[in-house]
């Protein structure tokens, strides 16, 4: 199964460079998933925004039982969003955008057309595995519970962690929570 998403990993930086745009939005996420290959569960929560160009956020994680970090108590941290939005159908770069500006656009063939993604920079909080890194996620509002025809709330697409004590690290699945993306807040600026 890590050979899976290091080749995903892979996959994400061959297609770095092209996706889809960000559209201006934001994400409230909370709640539990399966832990990555151990007994128990994971908990995720994010609260991320990309309106009119600011980007803010942050996020949380905790699986104490991931395998190969069960045995030094999980993978632990804390996350400050330097990245974020809905990704959208339109093709990336946009007009007058420089096209080495990742915080600009999904990543291809990984965060769809309706997802929101999220890029990181992590602290472990974990004392056994100390240390920063990066990372992303990508999660998707389904709608409201048994309504939404999935019998949750929001799915994580993934989760990766790019680097640091945690290189390697993934996760996904259904979410005993919620995801929520909303508009932006109107400006006063807007007509």
């Amino acid at each position: 199964m890590r050979s899976t998403y290091l080749g995903l990993l892979v996959l994400g930086a061959i297609t770095t460079l092209s996706g889809c745009a960000k559209l201006d939005g934001r994400v409230t996420a909370g709640g539990t998933l399966n832990s990555q290959g151990g007994d128990g569960k994971a908990v995720f929560t994010a609260h991320a925004a990309r309106c009119d160009g600011e980007i803010s956020g942050r996020v949380n994680y905790q699986d104490k039982t991931a395998i190969d970090w069960q045995q030094m108590g999980g993978v632990a941290f804390n996350a400050q969003v330097y990245g974020a939005g809905l990704c959208s159908e339109d093709p990336v770069p946009p007009e007058g955008a420089e096209a080495e500006d990742e915080t600009l656009y999904c990543k291809q063939d990984i965060c769809t057309e309706g997802m929101f993604q999220v890029e990181f920079d992590y602290n472990s909080t974990n004392p056994a595995a100390p240390g920063e890194g990066s990372g992303f996620a990508c999660m998707m509002d389904i709608g409201e519970g048994v309504k939404s025809g999935f019998g949750a709330n929001g799915i994580l697409n993934v989760m990766l962690l790019e680097s640091g004590p945690y290189q390697g690290y993934h996760n996904a699945g259904t979410m005993g929570g919620n995801v929520q993306v909303h508009d932006c807040p109107s400006s006063d600026d807007d007509a």
